[in-house]
């Protein structure tokens, strides 16, 4: 049809009239103008009962205490707990060294230690019987250590966390050599304790974990006594400031398992002035287990990583895992070792009941059905 014919229009005109009337209607019906509607999504409706939270990677699921707008009455007590791990003394100078060069890696020591072992605890400790440095001196000595600071790469692998220089090798390359050590052993992450004649403020380092304010003291006895005037200080210093104290002593005559009078005069003092474990090393042999006042005495975990296969008992070691929370030591489990060419490993079975009984023949005899089994228990987790 042509556009410029009247009957063109004609649809058109309809439809606006046809328009004018429904909007005369709505006005009619409805009370006026209608307005111009607009689709908008409704809000969903909020639910009044909680539904189980969806644990997506979206969703921050808070680890910890339980929040206080929770009714206390209905929630269980939550104490955190810490895990610790304590290992003898470990040596990588003189036939050490030489497998591990041989082997190919520094890191041969360990190659028999489960994977990951260290990590199985929340923090790990040990006793390292040497310097980590490259400032060899003349020797003044007939046996003196120095480990090479290519060893730090495999000691940072372990997942070893801190290290007592609490013994009578520390000072073998002198104090410069010492001072070199702790400040590689700290520049790669350790924490670091203890000096081979000095008592006081450098005998203590304090860590946190899981809100357990943790302090580890390294004396050495085996030079001299304990100058208890400076350690006594230093405990009062530290002690307000900390939930737990463990003292990890180098200490002791070598080659026996039994401990002297003097280390049980020392152990005692020490759990008098608030310690809540006593951690020993040194004889190259392991000791048995004492307990006072409720507190566990280790009077020596015996060798770790060392060369002495001269004998069947310096070819043995133990490990020592405390569980703690802020009331001190919860548990105590015994992890026997057996050293072969320097490299430790984890006894099970039948191999570790035989070395668990025969420690529990040279620990207090109150406690020997606990040695044997591996576990002690000293207060009960609430």
């Amino acid at each position: 049809m042509d556009a410029r014919s009247p009957l063109f229009f004609l649809p058109f005109a309809a439809a606006a009239v046809l328009l004018g009337v429904a909007t005369i209607m709505a006005f009619i019906f409805f009370g006026g103008v209608p307005t111009r509607i607009v689709m908008e999504p409704s809000p969903l409706p909020v639910p009044t009962v909680p539904t189980r939270l969806d644990p997506s990677p979206t969703v921050p699921i808070a680890v910890g205490p339980p929040s206080s707008t929770f009714p206390v009455a209905s929630l269980p007590d939550w104490k955190p707990e810490v895990s610790l791990l304590f290992v003898g003394d470990i040596m990588l100078d003189r036939n050490v060294r030489l497998r591990s060069l041989q082997a190919g890696t520094r890191a041969y020591p360990f190659a028999n230690l489960p994977p990951r072992w260290f990590d199985t605890a929340d923090f790990a400790i040990a006793n390292l019987e040497g310097p980590v440095t490259d400032l060899r001196r003349a020797p003044e000595k007939s046996i003196d250590f120095l480990f090479e600071p290519e060893v730090m790469e495999s000691l940072r692998a372990t997942g070893i966390d801190a290290f007592s220089q609490a013994n009578n090798h520390a000072l073998d390359q002198g104090s410069a050599g010492y001072a070199d050590s702790v400040t590689r052993l700290r520049e790669a992450g350790f924490l670091v304790f203890g000096h081979q004649v000095q008592d006081g403020n450098i005998s203590v380092a304090t860590t946190t974990i899981n809100g357990i304010r943790l302090a580890f003291f390294g004396w050495n006895t085996t030079d001299n006594p304990i100058d208890r005037a400076q350690a006594q200080e230093t405990i009062s210093r530290v002690r307000p400031e900390a939930d737990v104290l463990i003292a990890y002593l180098h200490w002791g005559p070598e080659y026996r398992n039994t401990p002297h009078p003097n280390e049980v005069q020392t152990a005692h003092w020490l759990i008098d002035q608030g310690f809540d474990a006593i951690i020993g090393g040194h004889p190259h042999w392991v000791q048995g287990l004492s307990e006072y006042k409720g507190k566990p005495i280790a009077w020596s975990l015996g060798n770790f990583i060392f060369d002495q296969d001269f004998s069947v008992e310096t070819r043995q070691g133990m490990a020592v895992r405390l569980v703690v929370d802020v009331r001190g030591v919860l548990s105590l489990e015994l992890i026997p070792l057996q050293i072969d060419r320097s490299q430790p490993r984890v006894l099970e079975g039948s191999e570790r009941q035989a070395r668990l009984d025969a420690l529990a023949t040279i620990s207090d005899s109150a406690l020997a059905s606990s040695t044997a089994a591996g576990l002690w228990k000293l207060r009960a987790s609430e």
